[in-house]
């Protein structure tokens, strides 16, 4: 929240639909501080509540944030990444953890009451008053001076009351109110429309909207549908009227052309086409918008409403070009849609970001990585991210939030139909949205509660789960599936609607896809090889013709296929590396013309749930690589592992594609690849081969481009195979890489020329002792690293006799180093340092700051070996002249010690991690060249 505000989320909430413009003036923000009190035992209407007093309630809470956050109670500023709900809702907040915030027994009622002043300006006089709440959760009812306003039941969109004859004069003549809001949300919520708060993450209970109040004339706009024809350069509007006689529509282009209609009012809808010239698409490299004005007339005074809209289709058929079933098209060309999974939470406001800036942010930098699309998933969200959107150009898919398991009554299904009636006149107009997603999975009908069991065993009400040894049938909620859809189909008839986002799940009998837009499937491996396989196996299933994928009775049409959901973490996988499984498995996908689309998982983290490009707090976490190099338009996908154990000298041939699917054609694409690495001793090899030459690059289709076979080196080294495109005047359009570990051992002694190279391996110490403990020597074979917590050191001795140093003239010492940390999140902001210092034979020969134990892509080793990418730091040290002399004299024995110290003295003790040769990032041990 901004420093020294007490006005959070000040903009105007619907710009889509926009009446007033200054606060203060033409309308009243009522976001901020609030009286408020919960209500343990459900007595405040008894207790009549509602009645204005003097005396002051016990709390005061944060408007818009729901009850469960912490900036509902001025908390904000605390919230970070492992810290992120309040205990203020609970019953017993001392007893509250990780393990049971999402079920330990809270308050279910909680009661907000302000006073408002209308201002005295001369736009409120002669309009009827009209308090607005963006979204309250679940059931909410309201009071104005005592005056009962009504009663609204739902969570995720904005309902009205009209508080004109309820407001009174104050002694300075001024129109006033007490407004009091009575919000209730059961925790036994498996009948409403509820999302991921149904046992994943906290609950968002009670307003987590904008409350906002404006004037409005006696015959009003309720609201508009704009849609488009392209091919005849107009617009059609179809405007929902209480009463009035004629609406005038003023459209102005995003080049300030002006155009203007106008509709007689029948029957309460009125509808015109206008010309909009020549047209100007809406994209997302080009969102160019058109602003609309609507001014209803009548016998009142007018209604004049703001908005804007795009000229935009999105649909899906066959093309010649595309191998898939079904194709993609964006504004009549073919398009491959890049996308993520949003959940659009927040540490400090759960469901209700902070400040607008971080919707803005999140779209930003989902461009940034080449993200097109953001699926925002199982909630109905915030207004102005879809505003954002819009006017910054990103695509997205809408996810409807399901009911929890047994919530499939006829009460469940009558608050999700009326849930998607609403959301979908609300949204109607953003040119942004090109989809919506009925369902998830299978959640509601039988598909997530053996899940959440897993993920949150507290929950009271997942003790029915079913009989892992009997299939549950869904045939009957499937029905009512596809009487939804058949409803979306009719509501909005200009997007692409899925039935359900589709899994597999062992326990149920019935799934897949029933009628439906898209054809949909998820997957989650980190497994290169099972990997390749799944997604083979459902490109090569699915056909026009086929069921695969598809319920009984219904099959594969000319539905575009994607992958809706994947990633090599999944939500119980913990805090670890996704950049390494983002890169194969995206790389992977891109190999396949059959598919249009795929959506990851997940932008940011979310909670418990530690898979996202982004941290809970939205810093950013490191790859080790630009994402967009297979995550972009144009890409250069590789038919080969991200890395491989191959031979001293070996041939391995690879196979290079094109995917070029951005908007802009490329002619004359050339290739240029290098092919180098990093040997035994830290040298850079850069020019081990390379070439250069023409590609194909056809435009909106998927190619071989070039078979390259590449020779090994003949001794250890990391290498990597860099492949660039470019056009003539020498831009970058694509580019990608894969590394190749060639073993040729690591022998402990090697003359070479007139050096001698002493190798350990890391778990070859010969003395250690750490404050906070040590791995044991099995541990270290096993992982090729040495790790320990604290301070303390690791100690090797090479075998090195006194007549083998009497010519000595330097000694260069090299090892690879971090420092240690029990886990293995990705590399971010949140560095876990560490001090090293080098001792050999006991004299310091070098000094330190390591600055992390980092995990991401550059650790291809370590992920070799079968670990999560761990890395260090490739320390070095040159001991020669007067420093040489002193290790010399220090000499015992017939060793060499180096000694790897984390000195008590100096500070951070931050523990140590050696690698060996192959682990890590460089392919080498703790190493001693003798010169």
């Amino acid at each position: 929240m901004r420093t020294g505000t007490f006005l959070p989320r000040p903009e105007y909430p619907r710009p889509d639909r926009q009446r007033a413009f200054l606060q203060g003036e033409d309308w009243l923000n009522l976001n901020g501080p609030w009286e408020f009190r919960f209500d343990p035992e459900s007595k405040g209407l008894e207790l009549r509540w509602f009645q204005s007093d003097e005396v002051r309630w016990p709390d005061q809470i944060t408007v818009p944030f729901c009850w469960e956050s912490l900036a509902a109670w001025g908390e904000a500023d605390a919230a970070g990444n492992d810290h992120y709900y309040s205990t203020r809702p609970y019953r017993n907040p001392l007893e509250i953890g990780q393990e049971n915030y999402r079920s330990a027994p809270r308050f279910e009622v909680g009661w907000y009451r302000r006073t408002i002043t209308i201002p005295p300006h001369k736009i409120w006089r002669g309009k009827r008053i009209i308090l607005t709440v963006g979204a309250a959760d679940f059931f909410t009812e309201a009071w104005c001076n005592g005056f009962h306003l009504g009663t609204h039941e739902g969570g995720f969109t904005p309902f009205e009351f009209d508080i004109t004859e309820a407001l009174s004069r104050n002694e300075q003549g001024e129109l006033t109110g007490a407004i009091v809001f009575r919000v209730e949300d059961p925790m036994d919520n498996v009948q409403q429309p509820v999302g991921k708060q149904w046992g994943w993450y906290s609950s968002a209970s009670g307003i987590w909207q904008t409350v906002f109040v404006e004037p409005r004339p006696i015959h009003f706009i309720e609201r508009f549908e704009i849609t488009s024809d392209i091919a005849k350069a107009r617009a059609h509007f179809k405007i929902f009227t209480q009463g009035g006689s004629e609406v005038s529509n003023d459209v102005t282009s995003p080049a300030g052309e002006e155009f203007a209609g106008q509709a007689p009012v029948r029957d309460g809808i009125a509808e015109v086409w206008i010309d909009v010239g020549r047209p100007m698409l809406w994209d997302t490299i080009t969102p160019n918008l058109y602003r609309a004005k609507f001014t209803l007339k009548g016998t009142s005074a007018a209604d004049v409403v703001f908005s804007y809209f795009g000229l935009r289709t999105l649909a899906a058929a066959s093309a010649e070009s595309s191998l898939g079933p079904g194709t993609l098209y964006l504004n009549g060309e073919p398009i491959y849609l890049r996308g993520a999974l949003y959940q659009s939470y927040h540490p400090a406001g759960v469901y209700t970001a902070t400040d607008a800036q971080t919707l803005r942010d999140d779209i930003a930098y989902a461009k940034r990585v080449g993200f097109d699309l953001l699926r925002v998933h199982i909630k109905i969200d915030d207004p102005l991210l879809l505003y954002y959107a819009d006017v910054m150009g990103i695509l997205l898919m809408c996810d409807l939030p399901n009911f929890g398991e047994g919530g499939d009554t006829a009460t469940g299904r009558r608050r999700y139909e009326e849930t998607m009636r609403r959301a979908m006149q609300r949204d109607f107009n953003h040119p942004s949205i090109v989809a919506w997603c009925l369902f998830n999975e299978t959640w509601g009908f039988g598909g997530q509660t053996a899940f959440v069991k897993l993920i949150n065993p507290t929950l009271p009400w997942t003790d029915g789960q079913p009989d892992e040894e009997k299939r549950i049938s869904n045939e009957s909620a499937y029905q009512w599936i596809q009487i939804m859809w058949r409803l979306a189909k009719t509501l909005d008839p200009t997007r692409l609607v899925e039935d359900m986002s589709v899994v597999a799940w062992e326990h149920l009998q019935y799934y897949g896809h029933g009628e439906t837009d898209v054809n949909s499937w998820h997957f989650y491996t980190a497994d290169y090889q099972k990997a390749r396989q799944w997604i083979s196996e459902v490109v090569e299933k699915t056909y026009v013709g086929s069921t695969f994928n598809y319920v009984p009775g219904f099959q594969q049409g000319r539905q575009p296929l994607i992958a809706s959901e994947y990633g090599g973490v999944s939500a119980l996988d913990g805090d670890i590396d996704t950049s390494w499984s983002f890169k194969f498995l995206t790389n992977e996908l891109r190999l396949y013309g059959q598919i249009s689309a795929y959506i990851y998982t997940e932008l940011h983290d979310v909670e418990w749930e530690r898979n996202g490009f982004l941290n809970y707090d939205r810093t950013p976490k490191d790859f080790g690589y630009d994402p967009a190099i297979v995550n972009n338009g144009d890409v250069l996908p590789i038919d080969a592992p991200p890395i491989r154990r191959c031979a001293p000298g070996e041939d391995v041939t690879v196979q290079v594609c094109s995917s070029h699917f951005s908007r802009i054609r490329k002619r004359d694409v050339r290739l240029r690849w290098t092919f180098g690495g990093i040997d035994s001793l830290g040298w850079k090899h850069d020019g081990i081969a390379a070439g250069n030459e023409p590609i194909a690059f056809p435009h909106l289709q998927l190619e071989q481009a070039k078979r390259l076979t590449l020779r090994m080196p003949n001794q250890t080294m990391l290498c990597t195979l860099w492949v660039r495109a470019f056009v003539p005047n020498g831009t970058l359009v694509a580019a990608n890489f894969i590394q190749f570990f060639v073993d040729a051992g690591c022998p402990d002694r090697q003359p070479l020329n007139l050096r001698t190279v002493l190798r350990l391996a890391a778990s070859n110490w010969s003395r250690a002792r750490w404050s906070g403990g040590f791995c044991t020597r099995d541990e270290a074979e096993a992982a090729s690293t040495a790790y320990a917590v604290g301070r303390g050191f690791f100690e090797f001795k090479f075998p090195a006799s006194r007549e083998q140093l009497r010519h000595c003239r330097r000694i260069t010492v090299l090892c690879e180093a971090s420092a240690f940390r029990p886990d293995t999140a990705q590399t971010d902001r949140f560095a876990h340092p560490t001090t090293l210092h080098l001792l050999l034979n006991g004299v310091r020969v070098y000094r330190s700051i390591l600055p992390n134990h980092p995990h991401d892509t550059r650790g291809a080793l370590s992920y070799l070996r079968g670990g999560r990418g761990a890395y260090g730091y490739l320390c070095q040290a040159a001991v020669e002249g007067e420093l040489l002399r002193r290790v010399l004299t220090q000499m015992r024995g017939e060793h060499l010690r180096l000694r790897c110290l984390v000195p008590r003295e100096e500070k951070p003790h931050g523990g140590l991690t050696i690698y060996g040769y192959d682990s890590g990032r460089y392919p080498l041990p703790p190493t001693l060249i003798i010169e």
